[in-house]
């Protein structure tokens, strides 16, 4: 089978938990797998002993520069770098043709590229002097904020995944593109559990990083139109920009004895406490920015551990949500997350149940990491 190349910005990186689990999962597949990226950080992840990770050096252009007076190889660069305008030229052949000497060296077959801005122009040149096959997949920012250069990047991937059929959409609308459908998937062996009891009480559960596209400042008013007496409790688990003036809100509106603040919590926490929770919520919104969350992972590990999901009509979430495992309203809407929550809490406690394990089932068909690894294989060796 094919050894393959992960490219990624910075490796690894706390919140991009998908990229560790594709790797394992893509090694569990039968492949050697290889990460390339441009920032080794120090952060502790599970990764696999077999998977080598090399930072990619600064090009000194004098030491390169002899080298690449290699008539067909200077062409394929120059040809291939001059179709973006967002990098020089020359930083894209510098770091291109150095990425390439460690493709060569290591004998890679197939160069993967997670995110769409920048570094998969580098990626995409490297491939070309190297004269491998080169895939790419995008997820948010990379395609709706930092899109520089993106119907070009499309054209020049031999494939491109989506992680939802919204944004499938849009990369099929440049004519050159060849676009996979592949919504990132989860190891379900570490998010299993099973709620022990069932409860009268609604208590619900955020988790993310606390900034706008995650859409906690339209639950927050939703929350205080909630009767008194249903006693919905609404645990935030994450940190970020908007910690102050989200609990400013929380104070203003008067429902800070029922919202609590946890904080960040490693990923281990999440899982052995998501079955204490009646619901996950996440309503997701379009930020001012545009940004969005396109195919979140969260709401896949909290269904994995048979909760149900409240969240909006966005992007991904309008996917992975059906009405049998979750219930979902319009983005941005107070009165739509409101009247959400109201017939949530008139569910009975077994019907509630009952959706976390229809939830619990959906997740182990449809978004278990190693089929998803399987799909992406059989793209790879097609090639």
């Amino acid at each position: 089978m094919k050894h393959i190349a992960i490219l990624v910005p910075s490796f690894p990186v706390a919140s991009e938990t998908f990229v560790v689990t594709e790797i394992n999962a893509l090694l569990d597949a039968g492949h050697k797998v290889t990460v390339f990226t441009f920032e080794k950080t120090s952060v502790l992840i599970n990764l696999s002993s077999a998977i080598e990770v090399k930072e990619i050096e600064k090009p000194d252009f004098k030491k390169i520069l002899p080298a690449m007076f290699n008539v067909v190889k200077l062409s394929k660069a120059i040809n291939t770098a001059i179709q973006f305008r967002s990098i020089s030229t020359q930083s894209l052949i510098g770091y291109g043709y150095k990425i390439a000497q460690y493709l060569k060296v290591a004998k890679i077959d197939h160069l993967h590229c997670h995110f769409m801005h920048g570094p998969l122009a580098y990626g995409i040149v490297a491939a070309k002097m190297a004269n491998i096959t080169v895939s790419s997949i995008g997820h948010g920012h990379d395609v709706y904020v930092n899109s520089a250069d993106l119907n070009s990047k499309l054209a020049l991937c031999d494939f491109s995944v989506a992680v939802c059929e919204e944004m499938a959409m849009q990369f099929k609308k440049c004519e050159k593109s060849n676009v996979k459908l592949l919504h990132c998937g989860i190891d379900t062996t570490k998010f299993n559990q099973t709620p022990s009891s069932l409860s009268e009480s609604v208590r619900l559960i955020f988790i993310g990083r606390l900034v706008e596209k995650k859409g906690l400042q339209f639950l927050l008013p939703a929350l205080k139109h909630m009767p008194k007496e249903f006693g919905i409790t609404l645990d935030i688990v994450g940190d970020g920009p908007m910690i102050n003036d989200l609990m400013y809100m929380a104070e203003e509106l008067g429902v800070r004895k029922s919202v609590r603040f946890l904080g960040e919590k490693p990923h281990a926490w999440v899982s052995e406490n998501l079955v204490n929770y009646s619901a996950l919520i996440a309503p997701f919104c379009v930020a001012k920015n545009g940004d969005r969350d396109t195919g979140p992972l969260v709401l896949k590990e909290a269904m994995a551990c048979g909760l149900p999901v409240l969240t909006t009509t966005l992007m991904g979430a309008n996917e992975i949500v059906t009405p049998n495992v979750g219930m979902k309203c319009m983005p941005s809407s107070i009165s739509g997350i409101s009247k959400m929550l109201y017939k949530f809490h008139e569910l009975s406690p077994h019907k509630r149940y009952l959706l976390g394990q229809n939830a619990k089932q959906h997740v182990n068909q449809h978004y278990n990491a190693f089929k998803q690894a399987k799909q992406l294989s059989k793209w790879v060796e097609a090639l």
